[in-house]
C-alpha cells in the first residue's frame, strides 16, 4: 500500500502578474523599472513573475509609459541581484546613465496570452479567482470572490456576500475544498460564517 503525498497547506499562487487595463485586452505586469545603475545604461528591475528568464539578454519586452503608450526593446545583457525579487538589465542602443534615464518607472508587460501555462491544478494566478462563486460545504451559494489579496504574510480571498459584506478568507486547503476552474466555483470546508471575526 503506498501512501498518498500529503497535500501543501498553502496553495499555491503565481506572484506573476498584476492585470492592469480594460477587459477586452488585459496587460500583465511582469516587472518596474526601478533606477539606473551606474553609468554605462544599466537599469534596475524589480520583478513581479516567478518566470525571471523572460529577462534574459535577447529578449524582446514591452514597457508601457505612464501615458499608456507602449513601447518594445530587446535586453542586451542583464545579472541577477543580491535580492531574490530584483534584475538588472542593459537595453540594446542605451549605453549612458541619462538615456537610461528615461525608462526609470516605465511597467514591463505581457498580453494576457502570453502568461505561462500552470502545471498543477493547485496553483493560480492572482487574478484567475475573481468572480468565482463562492459555495457553502453543502453547495449553496454564498458569495463571490472580488480579489485575491497576495501582498499578506498569508494570502487571502476577499469575498463579496449579502448578509455579510465583504468577508476575508485564507488562501490555504484547511479553508478551501475544491476549486473548479472550469465551473468557476469554490467550495468552502466551513460556513461562510466561520471566516467573521467575534468581537
Amino acid at each position: 500500500m503506498t501512501n498518498k503525498p500529503k497535500k501543501p497547506e498553502i496553495i499555491c499562487i503565481k506572484s506573476s502578474d498584476v492585470v492592469i487595463d480594460s477587459e477586452k485586452e488585459k496587460q500583465i505586469v511582469i516587472g518596474q523599472i526601478r533606477k539606473t545603475v551606474g553609468l554605462k545604461g544599466w537599469l534596475r528591475v524589480s520583478l513581479m513573475t516567478d518566470f525571471p528568464d523572460r529577462f534574459e539578454p535577447g529578449e524582446e519586452l514591452c514597457l508601457k509609459k505612464q501615458n499608456g503608450q507602449l513601447e518594445s526593446v530587446i535586453v542586451s545583457d542583464w545579472k541577477p541581484h543580491f535580492t531574490e525579487n530584483t534584475v538588472d538589465i542593459l537595453l540594446e542602443d542605451i549605453d549612458d546613465c541619462d538615456t537610461a534615464a528615461n525608462y526609470v518607472n516605465r511597467l514591463v508587460v505581457i498580453s494576457k496570452d502570453e502568461r505561462e501555462i500552470l502545471d498543477s491544478e493547485d496553483e493560480f494566478y492572482p487574478d484567475e479567482l475573481e468572480d468565482f462563486q463562492v459555495l457553502s460545504p453543502e453547495g449553496e451559494f454564498c458569495g463571490k470572490v472580488i480579489r485575491m489579496e497576495v501582498d499578506a504574510p498569508c494570502p487571502y480571498l476577499v469575498v463579496s456576500t449579502k448578509e455579510f459584506g465583504e468577508v476575508y478568507i485564507p488562501f490555504l486547503h484547511k479553508f478551501l475544498g475544491n476549486i473548479n476552474k472550469n465551473n468557476k466555483t469554490l467550495k468552502l470546508v466551513e460556513s461562510i460564517s466561520f471566516h467573521i471575526p467575534i468581537e
